[in-house]
């Protein structure tokens, strides 16, 4: 005989870890005890030696489906000879250490059970169990039971307390179990708040939806904004009231077969638009795809996702609505909606109906947002499903907080090897943000019981972000933006350098002050130096130039054509008239309000409004966007791009000087090239110039090792181009998959640096 203590970590509460090993024991006719703790799970096992050795080599095979393993540690103990297996009241004393469990779809279990007339939870919109269901959004502290959660003032009734207490039923200590009995109920709600006195909400929504209204319908994570996805006089008339012209809207489809039917779909998005974290997915939209054209103006692709709570199946199940939009319940760019009374009050004037419910969610959290890049997934916005899960740090972290940038804003707090990444909080450009922000740091803080020791941000001073880390009492550590990005990937994959990072991207400020994003960098966890980067240019009229395109082409053309720059033709595609224009040079001479800029997304900017026209742009990004569309939906250009030349300044710094690409651009523009051909010559020629710049420090340097950081990597034709050429040169090359290359993961770099910075001094 003997006795085992065995300790558990990773995600294992609320994934139905306890039953799993209770079933086990039992299975294996074991003794012992099993309970959750704020280190994980822990559990004593006794009987025959033989017995308790299959059992532990048995434990990590046969988990529940979202359940992870970080480590078993297994000791020694005197035999007890109590009879039985128990699971025992949770400890709550001691040193968080466990993770909560993301958000996770609805399983095929509990969907099969919501569509069976007979079942007693048909149609049940809060149907659970422990494999699907809330999480991350409902939990208050660990240990993860229901006290613990927004469930904890719904009494189960007696036939879900059957269930709960049974550990043969799938729902065997399932937190959020609930039914039609005891459970959250729907309520539809008209445009002022007051409630509707229908018998079936979800019924008298789908009536409004077909009609063109615009319900808030809320989901796991918040309030979505929702309308017939096909209703183009519907979909105008949502972009009116939440204000967000001309960005992509996400639609939610019935099924995969439905997506087909839109879209081009591989087995990689398959398996991303399936998955139990259920992101939107952007996808390469077919010509007919059904849906109005206001969705996605101006580029190629959908962002699309499948149902993921039981009130999404209940809404598509209409033979008639197959594709819903469904919005962030805000307005543009601010924190989406979570409380019933806060959603009236914000979305009065927007939604014509509110289809909400009683039971509280706890966290804000947008859908997540990917793609597949060069055959792995890439996160665009990593929040709903995946948080909070943390992502590895190849070094022991003391505790930490890092705050990341000023868009995409997402923190990260660090504590040995886990990086704890926020949800996705939206740019910091608004009170209700920074609310957000101090939220979800308090929510992140009390359930993971770390307190930081240091605060890291990055080095510009304008930032929100920097503004609120450097009124804190602790340690403060700046890190440069594109050597972030850069340690972001290289932690990833647990490279402590030297790297030669290639860091492209729209806006970070430099170490000489200027505005930096076209980088070579050779960088370690904790240093780095310039070794290449684009010739700079002016930005007229500094933050004017990112809204406004065509000033930065104008600030790219003067530097490389000088006088010419004020060709008539020119000025025309420009749309400014010549005054303007020697104004604009005027103040370019003189420094005033042009800071210079190396920026890579600055110069996708003023390509676009060359080739496309584009002179304003209604959310960031969007020049380059469609200039990548138009290179994917026109014609196939001959394979030669725009050249770039390299060349050395007098500090030994390889520049990347575009001037010859914008002598060639300017020609094709004379000779009426098509614009997607013009498109593709640039990708190319970009492509071709940084592959050049990294060979280069390879042969300068003799290091292999390319890491991929910045906003611009999202670009799936240049990043393509790049990888290739990299690759055909024997080069190993290193994209993100767990964190975002762009701002969205900035802050898992600087925990990075941070640590390794820390970890030399100490």
């Amino acid at each position: 005989m003997m006795r085992r203590r065995v300790k558990i970590a990773g995600v294992v509460q609320g994934v139905g870890f306890r039953p799993y090993l209770y079933c086990l024991a039992t299975e294996l006719r074991l003794n012992g005890e099993v309970a959750n703790g704020t280190g994980g799970v822990v559990l004593e096992i006794e009987g025959e030696r033989q017995r308790v050795e299959e059992f532990l080599r048995r434990l990590p095979l046969e988990i529940p489906p979202l359940a992870q393993i970080e480590s078993v540690d297994v000791e020694s103990m005197e035999t007890s000879g109590v009879a039985g297996f128990r699971i025992t009241a949770s400890d709550a004393s001691g040193h968080v250490s466990t993770q909560i469990p993301a958000d996770a779809a609805t399983c095929g279990e509990c969907l099969r059970e919501m569509l069976d007339p007979g079942n007693r939870r048909y149609r049940y919109p809060f149907i659970n169990c422990t494999h699907c269901g809330p999480r991350f959004t409902i939990t208050r502290s660990i240990p993860y039971d229901r006290p613990q959660t927004s469930m904890a003032r719904f009494k189960m009734c007696a036939a879900c307390q059957t269930e709960y207490d049974d550990p043969h039923d799938r729902r065997f200590h399932a937190q959020p179990n609930a039914c039609w009995e005891c459970g959250p109920r729907l309520t539809l709600l008209d445009a002022e708040g007051a409630a509707s006195d229908v018998k079936e909400p979800v019924v008298a929504t789908l009536e409004l939806l077909a009609e063109g209204k615009i319900v808030a319908v809320k989901g796991i994570g918040g309030f979505h904004l929702v309308v017939d996805a096909t209703n183009s006089e519907a979909v105008a008339r949502l972009r009116g009231r939440k204000h967000r012209f001309g960005k992509p809207l996400a639609v939610m489809v019935r099924d995969l077969d439905a997506v087909r039917q839109m879209c081009a779909v591989s087995a990689a998005e398959a398996a991303l638009l399936t998955s139990t974290e259920r992101p939107i997915v952007l996808l390469r939209a077919l010509g007919s795809h059904g849906l109005a054209a206001e969705i996605a103006p101006g580029v190629p692709w959908l962002g699309v996702f499948l149902p993921y709570a039981p009130v999404h199946y209940l809404l598509l199940g209409n033979a008639e609505l197959s594709a819903l939009v469904m919005t962030s319940a805000n307005l543009s760019e601010e924190p989406i909606a979570i409380a019933n009374d806060e959603a009236v009050e914000r979305l009065h004037g927007i939604a014509d109906a509110f289809l909400m419910h009683d039971r509280e969610i706890l966290q804000r959290a947008d859908d997540s947002v990917m793609c597949v890049m060069e055959g792995a997934p890439q996160f665009l916005r990593r929040s709903r499903g995946h948080v909070p899960l943390p992502v590895r740090l190849p070094m022991e972290a003391p505790p930490l907080l890092a705050v990341g940038g000023h868009l995409k804003s997402v923190f990260t707090l660090a504590r040995g090897h886990h990086a704890y990444q926020s949800q996705h909080l939206g740019d910091l450009e608004s009170v209700s943000s920074l609310d957000f922000f101090a939220e979800a740091l308090e929510h992140f803080e009390r359930i993971f019981q770390v307190v930081p020791e240091c605060v890291v941000h990055d080095l510009h001073l304008g930032y929100a972000s920097t503004v609120w880390a450097m009124q804190q009492p602790q340690v403060k550590i700046a890190v440069q933006h594109h050597h972030a990005h850069i340690a972001g990937c290289m932690a990833e994959y647990a490279l402590s350098g030297p790297v030669i990072g290639l860091a492209l991207d729209g806006t970070g400020y430099g170490a000489d002050g200027c505005v930096w994003g076209g980088e070579v960098l050779i960088a370690t966890l904790s240093g780095y130096e310039r070794y290449a980067q684009l010739k700079y240019a002016a930005m007229p009229g500094s933050e004017a130039a990112v809204r406004q395109p065509w000033r930065m082409a104008f600030g790219h053309l003067l530097a490389a054509l000088g006088e010419g720059v004020f060709d008539a033709e020119i000025l025309a595609r420009l749309k400014v008239s010549e005054q303007d224009a020697r104004l604009l040079a005027r103040m370019i001479d003189r420094g005033m309000n042009s800071p210079l800029t190396s920026s890579c997304g600055r110069m996708f900017d003023a390509a676009a409004a060359l080739i496309l026209g584009r002179d304003r742009v209604d959310y960031e990004a969007q020049a380059a966007i469609e200039l990548e569309g138009v290179a994917e939906m026109g014609e196939a250009a001959d394979g030669a791009g725009y050249g770039l030349r390299l060349e050395r300044n007098e500090g030994g710094v390889l520049i990347l000087n575009p001037a010859p690409m914008w002598e060639a651009l300017i020609e094709d523009l004379r000779l009426g090239v098509a614009r997607g051909v013009m498109s593709t010559r640039f990708h190319v020629g970009v492509a071709d110039a940084y592959a050049q710049a990294a060979i280069a420090a390879r042969e300068q340097t003799g290091i292999e090792d390319v890491c991929l950081g910045g906003g611009v990597f999202h670009n799936r034709l240049l990043t393509g181009l790049l990888c290739r050429r990299l690759r055909e040169a024997g080069m190993v090359v290193h994209l993100p998959v767990r964190v975002s290359p762009g701002d969205g993961g900035l802050s898992y770099g600087q925990a990075a640096v941070a640590a390794a910075l820390l970890a030399e001094r100490f």
